[in-house]
């Protein structure tokens, strides 16, 4: 199968390859957590135009992740995968200036021209980024630690960015505070997106050699692989219901920790300590998935978050003690569900190597992002729908605590079932550390061949 990649990767390649995913991630934070609750809230849009805006723009990438992922795959011998970041930095950029800084307001269609700018963007850029770390190693384990310091980048990222908002919380002028928090996110994604997309390119490691492309595979004899692969479709499932508890969670926290549970201005606080803690943690997930196998290490990740939705309909409100410290056990599972499912996908592109003949990174990668993004976008309309169907109003809820209770429900049932749903999909996942030795085996013996 060409050269072998069992080696560790240097400390300093690793880092290099995933310094984008710090400004990249650090912009779905806002775009999930702040960015619907200012619109609807602050800017006077409303629930659900703002939530069917944030879906809508998502169902785009339902086409345009999968048209990005074959574009790479078919150009991958003139076009680096790196390459893709640079291309895919500068309509986020353009997206985040516009979308970040609205203190004058903002139209229903710009919001929904800069998200779809914005999205196209991110797809460029998560697609490469992804493809081209699972292309850097063919080591089971390996592939756990590449994908790991991404998602340590990532939580980074998510961390950093929201300093900014924590302190905006405690030190500013309560007035200001929601539009204050949005914009200072906003630069701090416009520094760092440029600096880490440079430290990318000149430093990252190089993709491994397997000698083949897609251009001999007819498309729709791909495709029928595609949704043959068993550990595909339930690695799509698990991540899908993953997207959408997200997205249902993230949207509805402010409303939840400043109105359902009366800490006003200390969502913010909330969410950084809750990223810590799952980056802390992120070496622990690496180890359970050596040890464990990582689909089972997937589903513990899935356990921690039935947890955290039966908290969430227990916790009491007026008690910022107990609720942060229940978040803040109970978020040492976001940063294993977030990796593992991309070092995952590295193995379930081996399959697709040998049945295929073919290197398919790009489409296999955009058919996760696409899972994701969607669920995240879907979880947000879905939650302010029934938030809208339920009588929950920020403002009524706000003075009156009138409808404030729907947002509790919401919150933690949909995180037990969804949860759930991801547990289901990874039970007894087919493609563990074994079979993926013996695939590793039969490469060899097809490329030798």
């Amino acid at each position: 199968m060409g050269e072998e990649a069992t080696a560790r990767l240097s400390k300093g390649a690793i880092v290099a390859l995933a310094a984008p995913a710090l400004p990249m991630f650090a912009m779905m934070m806002p775009l999930a957590v702040f960015l619907p609750a200012y619109y609807a809230d602050s800017l006077g849009i409303g629930m659900a135009t703002v939530g069917s805006l944030f879906a809508l723009s998502r169902v785009f990438d339902v086409v345009t992740d999968p048209f990005a992922g074959l574009l790479m795959d078919r150009l991958q011998g003139a076009v680096q995968r790196k390459t893709w970041l640079a291309v895919g930095a500068v309509p986020i950029a353009v997206a985040v200036a516009n979308l970040f800084f609205v203190s004058n307001g903002i139209t229903t269609a710009g919001l929904f021209f800069w998200l779809l700018c914005l999205y196209a963007g991110w797809t460029l850029m998560s697609v490469g980024l992804f493809s081209w770390a699972a292309e850097t190693t063919n080591d089971y384990h390996e592939r756990s630690r590449v994908m790991a310091a991404i998602q340590a980048a990532n939580s980074m990222g998510s961390v950093l960015v929201l300093l900014t908002p924590v302190l905006v919380e405690w030190f500013a002028d309560s007035a200001a505070v929601n539009t204050l928090r949005v914009e200072t996110m906003g630069w701090f994604i416009l520094v760092a997106l440029p600096v880490s997309v440079v430290i990318a390119l000149r430093y990252g490691p190089p993709s491994l050699k397997h000698g083949r492309d897609d251009r001999g595979l007819p498309f729709r004899a791909g495709l029928k692989l595609v949704f043959k692969n068993r550990a595909l479709v339930r690695l799509l499932t698990a991540d899908f219901a993953l997207g959408l508890n997200l997205g249902i969670g993230t949207s509805m926290s402010v409303f939840f920790v400043e109105i359902v549970l009366n800490l006003s201005g200390r969502a913010g606080t909330v969410q950084l300590f809750s990223l810590l803690a799952g980056l802390v943690c992120i070496p622990l997930w690496v180890m359970l998935a050596r040890r464990l196998q990582k689909h089972k290490a997937f589903g513990l990740t899935a356990v921690v978050s039935i947890l955290s939705g039966l908290f969430a309909l227990w916790v009491p409100a007026d008690n910022f003690l107990v609720f942060f410290t229940g978040s803040v056990v109970l978020g040492m599972g976001l940063g294993g569900m977030q990796f593992l499912p991309r070092a995952i996908m590295a193995d379930v592109l081996d399959h697709d190597r040998l049945e295929s003949r073919s290197e398919r990174a790009g489409l296999y990668y955009a058919f996760l992002t696409t899972t994701l993004k969607v669920g995240l976008a879907a979880g947000i309309a879905i939650a302010f729908f029934l938030g809208d169907l339920g009588g929950f109003d920020p403002a009524v809820a706000r003075s009156t605590g009138e409808g404030a209770q729907v947002v509790r429900y919401i919150t933690g049932i949909s995180s037990v079932v969804l949860a759930g749903t991801c547990l289901i999909a990874m039970w007894q996942f087919p493609l563990g550390r074994q079979a993926h030795a013996r695939l590793q085996t039969a490469l060899r013996s097809d490329s030798s061949g």
